[in-house]
């Protein structure tokens, strides 16, 4: 990708990027005045959402099922800012996806409530699956052995106490509220996620991951906890085409391998046999309680210590073996395979950022029903999403890794270019409904024959 995709005028990005955080930003540098939202909610964009999802308007509003989409993603970038504040930022942009806005000078934050009601979750996850489709970017550590090196892992999210969402999501032994499970698949060297699949977190991780597991593509480099292995995940796994690097437990009996050589680099090559539990959980999971053993496979096992010190001096060595299938070890040595796992933690900063950055530390989520969690989990999703498409834009310009990019700094520039629109003195939008009689902006007559939709139909 050039310099300046993604949307962006990079010559300006770059002095922002370089300013730190609280620099002033130019209008072009953030892709005219939607920047982030302008990207990634495109109207063809947000239309062929609407339709994946099966959802259209099933009357003329104000508050359009794409006008409704965008401002979801507006909510997800001002996360802890109020409905009446994400309206006044954002209403001068929705022409580009409801030419007929100028007409109605705003709409009350209960209307949007109402309309968010209205939209299914669904639209907002075709919405982040067609983002996060999109070609990734050649930049300085987004490969490893020639492979694009992407991790998998799954965290949890707070959501609201409420009845209804009970009914839907877990709450946790000992837990305060009801949490989704959400496993993603993350391209390291940028942190972009690539893929997610959502649950009440009485789902596990590795059944989210099965559900996933096929957005695995050659050409790239997988990288897992130890918590994902066995030999179904595994085969299944590596029939993508995609190599795996991937940790496994220590005991003896968590990995059901033979040595069938010791390599010159220290690490092995091993024949996989599907254990007896193994078969046994695989059956009663498949519920084909005759399935057969599953055919042995090769693989390779590199082992290494990792020594951590923390801020006091204290120090806790760790052993790790990770089992990938990169068997050459000329072309891919154990120490460098060791190195190469390292970059699993960057899922991890990917969370942090989403969770703290993004959303707001210790801060759940808005929505009081289920659909409105799921809606908001896909939003912010895309939102990061975007608003990584814009760092990495930055660290082509800059010709550095991504890495050197504060998600922050490009946060923050993108809400303050979004500043508060003052609203005109003859209206307030809190009073002016999605439909029924209201008035229009100063020289237009009032209208009282018809609601709003129809006025603006």
């Amino acid at each position: 990708m050039p310099a300046g995709a993604s949307g962006l005028v990079s010559g300006s990005l770059r002095e922002v990027v370089l300013a730190g955080p609280g620099s002033p930003v130019a209008a072009a540098a953030l892709a005219g005045r939607g920047g982030v939202l302008e990207v990634v909610a495109c109207p063809d964009r947000v239309a062929a959402a609407l339709a994946a999802a099966g959802h259209g308007d099933g009357r003329r509003r104000v508050l359009t099922g794409a006008v409704t989409t965008v401002l979801v993603l507006g909510l997800c970038l001002f996360a802890g800012q109020g409905y009446r504040a994400v309206l006044a930022r954002l209403w001068p942009l929705l022409g580009a996806v409801n030419p007929t806005i100028w007409m109605c000078p705003g709409v009350s934050a209960a209307a949007l409530s109402q309309a968010r009601a209205r939209l299914p979750a669904g639209v907002l996850r075709a919405l982040f699956e067609a983002v996060a489709a999109a070609d990734l970017v050649e930049v300085a550590g987004l490969r490893a052995f020639g492979l694009v090196v992407t991790a998998v892992d799954g965290t949890v999210v707070d959501l609201a106490d409420t009845a209804a969402v009970r009914e839907r999501f877990a709450t946790p032994s000992g837990g305060l509220f009801p949490q989704a499970r959400l496993v993603t698949l993350v391209a390291c060297g940028t942190r972009r996620v690539l893929g997610a699949a959502l649950d009440s977190c009485a789902v596990s991780e590795q059944v989210l991951w099965d559900r996933l597991v096929g957005q695995l593509t050659p050409g790239t480099l997988n990288l897992a906890d130890r918590n994902f292995f066995s030999m179904h995940r595994w085969r299944t796994a590596a029939a993508t085409g995609a190599h795996l690097a991937w940790r496994v437990k220590n005991g003896e009996k968590s990995l059901p391998a033979t040595v069938v050589r010791t390599l010159p680099d220290g690490s092995q090559l091993v024949r996989l046999r599907e254990s007896d539990g193994m078969l046994a959980a695989r059956r009663k999971t498949t519920s084909q309680t005759k399935a057969p053993r599953l055919a042995d496979i090769t693989a390779r096992l590199v082992e290494f210590t990792v020594t951590v010190t923390d801020q006091t001096g204290r120090s806790q060595t760790s052993r790790f073996r990770v089992l990938t299938t990169l068997l050459d070890h000329d072309a891919c040595p154990g120490e460098q395979v060791a190195a190469c796992y390292a970059q699993r933690w960057q899922i991890e900063l990917a969370y942090k950022t989403i969770k703290s950055t993004l959303r707001g530390s210790g801060r759940r989520l808005r929505g009081q029903t289920p659909d409105l969690a799921e809606q908001e989990i896909w939003g912010l999703l895309t939102v990061y999403d975007g608003l990584v498409d814009q760092a990495v834009a930055a660290a082509v310009d800059l010709d550095i890794d991504p890495d050197e990019i504060s998600f922050t700094v490009v946060l923050h520039a993108t809400r303050d270019h979004l500043a508060p629109i003052p609203a005109c003195k003859n209206w307030r939008a809190s009073q002016i409904p999605d439909s029924g009689p209201y008035r229009v902006r100063p020289g237009m007559e009032e209208l009282n024959a018809g609601t709003a939709e129809e006025v603006l139909a």
